[in-house]
């Protein structure tokens, strides 16, 4: 079971992104590159640069693959954070929090136990 946080935009009619608290193995293989991917624009790019920096300083000393494999872990163990953080500036609100052993789980059970969530933004949008 993952734990899945939910996020609404502030304009109706579209359904809530949901967020899977949860070490993110795309980040994990692909570092910064997987931030990007994932949506997290700002601080993938973020992470990209300072993965330049680390390469630039050390080089080709033997510090270069622990210092690469503990930013990979620290961005895959931290991404879940990241992304909310990206959503949050992006202007979409926190809502309820589900339990659940997949993504489309997740969004039925958050339908099922908050019924409101969608029908007061769906029906201001149309107004």
């Amino acid at each position: 079971m993952t734990t899945y946080s939910s996020w609404f935009r502030a304009e109706g009619g579209r359904p809530p992104v949901l967020v899977a608290e949860r070490l993110s193995w795309r980040v994990l293989v692909l570092g910064w590159v997987g931030l990007v991917l994932q949506g997290s624009w700002i601080a993938g790019l973020l992470a990209g640069a300072a993965t330049l920096a680390v390469w630039a300083a050390l080089g080709h000393s033997t510090l270069i693959a622990p210092v690469w494999l503990g930013l990979h872990l620290g961005l895959a163990l931290c991404a879940a954070d990241i992304r909310e953080w990206e959503l949050r500036l992006n202007g979409l609100t926190a809502g309820p929090v589900v339990v659940a052993p997949g993504i489309e789980a997740a969004l039925l059970r958050l339908l099922e136990r908050h019924p409101g969530i969608l029908a007061p933004r769906a029906a201001t949008a149309g107004e």
